[in-house]
C-alpha cells in the first residue's frame, strides 16, 4: 500500500475531505503506514495522530512496529495507551490505544481537542465501542472541521461507511 503513489493519493484525498474511507488487503500497512505517512506530512504539528486498535495485545505490537520504525522508543513520539496502562507523554505525536479508550477519552474532553487525525482501524469488527466511536465522530466532525478521520478496514462494507460520512472517498 505504502507506494508513493498510494501516499500521494492518501494526503491529495485527506487534504480536500474531513473522512475517508481506506480498505485494503490484510498485510498491506494501513495499520503501520498510515500513521507513519501522516506524521512525515506533517499532520502531528497540529495534534496527535490517533489510532484505535480492536485489542490491547494489538494495540501493543502495532506501537511497537511504528516506533521501531522510526527508531524511537516510547513513551515519546511513538506511545500507547490500553487500560491500566498509559505509555504516552507530552512529546508523543503517534498515540495507538484501544478503541475503548478512545471513547473513555471523550467524557473528559467532549471535543477531543488534542487530535488532529483519528485513525479507526479495524471498523469491520463492529462491537460497541466502534459503533458508539462512528455516531460520535459523525456529531464531532460538525463541532471540529479541522479535524481529520481516516475508517480503515481489510474486510469491510466500504460503501456503507462512506455513506454514513456522506459520500467519504473510499480508497
Amino acid at each position: 500500500m505504502a507506494t508513493q503513489r498510494a501516499k500521494q493519493r492518501i494526503l491529495d484525498t485527506l487534504k480536500d475531505n474531513q473522512v475517508i474511507v481506506v480498505q485494503s488487503p490484510t498485510g498491506s500497512g494501513k495499520t503501520t503506514q498510515l500513521p507513519v505517512i501522516l506524521h512525515e506530512a506533517g499532520y502531528s504539528n497540529s495534534g496527535i495522530i490517533a489510532v484505535t486498535q480492536p485489542r490491547r495485545i494489538a494495540a501493543l505490537s502495532v506501537s511497537e512496529f511504528i516506533a521501531k520504525q522510526l527508531g524511537t522508543t516510547y513513551p515519546g513520539l511513538v506511545g500507547y495507551k490500553m487500560r491500566f496502562e498509559d505509555k504516552t507523554d507530552e512529546t508523543t505525536k503517534i498515540k495507538i490505544m484501544t478503541d475503548g479508550i478512545l471513547l473513555a477519552e471523550t467524557q473528559d474532553d467532549r471535543d477531543l481537542r488534542k487530535y488532529h487525525t483519528i485513525i479507526l482501524d479495524e471498523a469491520h469488527e463492529r462491537s460497541l465501542n466502534i459503533d458508539f466511536l462512528l455516531g460520535y465522530m459523525k456529531l464531532l466532525l460538525a463541532r471540529r472541521p479541522d479535524l481529520k478521520l481516516i475508517i480503515s478496514s481489510a474486510t469491510m462494507d466500504a460503501g456503507a461507511f462512506s455513506e454514513f460520512f456522506g459520500g467519504a472517498p473510499i480508497i
